[in-house]
């Protein structure tokens, strides 16, 4: 059977939706080109701010045009945007055939199983490719450990480590689609990235809405009990494994204990990316933040101390409920002060059910827009200045991608880079002397 699976939304969804293919590929599904020509298409939502999610129900009305013409196509929304509109999305959408929402992605393969088992099984004459596929068409249990193993190698992975979130951020959405926090046992997470080593992973990008507040239990600490900082100290130890890297940290959880774990572990990347959402105190209060900008200031200053080499990137929110010109402007100065590597500025956006969207004090569209334009401006130009201090100098840089001899990879600081080569460079950490710069990316040239 062929299939087509597309992706909106963070990269938590990259990772979920890995784990998705990983299964699909374990029956014996092949990958289609494009949605004519799939058996089954899947599509991967999210509902962080409205714009995201219009894109995805933008796409599954133009399915419907193409399940016409093939009614033997089957539809499966999942995801974010999934999980908020579950009561009403096959009733808006009588084309979709499964919904699974966020909360229950961890089940995908008993849920598809169950609802699709018979189908697979006699496509494939009676074939049972999948030791947890039985011609009931259901799976032998319904939770099932997710370890999204990618049947293709691959040199950089993402490992979800938590799911959910508990902070409840007032514009957030995140706890009402995704659920409560939820930490992954230790030993677990160990094996999975053991596992993806022996497929060929050389980095792990340790994934969770706020890693920060990671805690579990596990027979490799000898307390029992472990956070961010002691898993970080155990996925350094794994051999192979080069670098790591993780996303997002929290400013309100960013502890001494893991900037020193960061300075400390040889394998821990020179970056962390830290939301600021807002250099306003009033706003970020307002926001349900739990720190103010003299708080982020500070932990600021802490990384570059620590740190000297650290790039950091973070994301703004313009245009919040009763976000006035000096509060824009705080947020300007403090963007200034940080002197950020990258950063992602977004429109504030409603989301029905978090505190925010009953905020008055809206701002104006055309106002939201003036401010995005602005900071996006001063950012790209911070990156500007500080990518081109690169030219000249000697990265090392993982190659995780061979674009017909143009190689991408990555510096430890997490810059993009180009690099051209008669070499086969894909899946190693080469040195690279930069030559030219650009607002996200570097220019590079293969050092022999």
């Amino acid at each position: 059977m062929i299939y087509l699976l597309k992706t909106f939304g963070c990269q938590m969804n990259v990772a979920d939706s890995d784990f998705v293919e990983s299964h699909l590929r374990s029956l014996g599904f092949k990958p289609a080109k494009d949605e004519k020509k799939a058996d089954f298409v899947f599509l991967n939502t999210c509902t962080v701010r409205q714009q995201a999610e219009n894109r995805a129900l933008s796409y599954i009305g133009r399915l419907k045009f193409i399940k016409n013409k093939n009614a033997g196509m089957k539809v499966i929304i999942l995801g974010c945007a999934a999980e908020r509109l579950k009561k009403t999305l096959k009733t808006d959408f009588p084309i979709v055939d499964l919904v699974v929402g966020a909360k229950d992605i961890e089940h995908f393969p008993y849920l598809f199983d169950r609802v699709f088992g018979n189908e697979i099984v006699a496509h494939q004459k009676s074939k049972i490719l999948d030791s947890r596929l039985k011609p009931s068409g259901m799976t032998s249990q319904k939770k099932l450990t997710p370890c999204p193993l990618p049947l293709t190698p691959t040199v950089s992975a993402f490992v979800t480590i938590m799911r959910g979130c508990g902070n409840y951020c007032s514009y957030c959405i995140v706890p009402f689609v995704r659920g409560p926090e939820k930490s992954r046992p230790l030993d677990e997470i160990i094996s999975e990235i053991i596992s993806l080593v022996k497929n060929g992973t050389k980095e792990v990008t340790l994934l969770g809405q706020n890693v920060n507040s990671y805690s579990g239990h596990g027979s490799r600490v000898t307390s029992g009990k472990y956070d961010f900082s002691d898993l970080l100290a155990e996925v350094n130890k794994i051999k192979g494994i080069e670098r790591i890297r993780f996303m997002t940290s929290h400013p309100k959880d960013l502890s001494d204990k893991l900037i020193s774990a960061m300075t400390s572990l040889d394998k821990v990347c020179e970056h962390i990316h830290l939301p600021l959402q807002s250099g306003s105190d009033k706003i970020l209060k307002k926001m349900n933040r739990g720190y103010i900008s003299k708080d982020y200031l500070k932990l600021v200053s802490k990384l570059r101390k620590n740190i000297p080499e650290i790039s950091i990137t973070t994301d703004i929110l313009v245009g919040f409920p009763g976000e006035t010109k000096k509060d824009f402007k705080n947020t300007i100065d403090i963007i200034k002060k940080c002197d950020f590597d990258f950063l992602f500025a977004f429109k504030y956006s409603p989301r029905q059910g978090t505190s925010a969207s009953k905020l008055k004090g809206d701002v104006a569209q055309d106002v939201k827009e003036k401010r995005l334009a602005e900071i996006l401006k001063l950012a790209n130009g911070i990156s500007i200045k500080k990518n081109a201090k690169l030219i000249g100098t000697i990265q090392e840089a993982l190659v995780c991608e061979d674009r017909n001899g143009i190689f991408v990879g990555n510096t430890r600081t997490n810059k993009k880079v180009f690099v051209v080569s008669n070499k086969n460079l894909l899946g190693k950490i080469v040195k690279v002397q930069i030559v030219e710069s650009k607002i996200n990316s570097l220019i590079g040239k293969h050092i022999q």
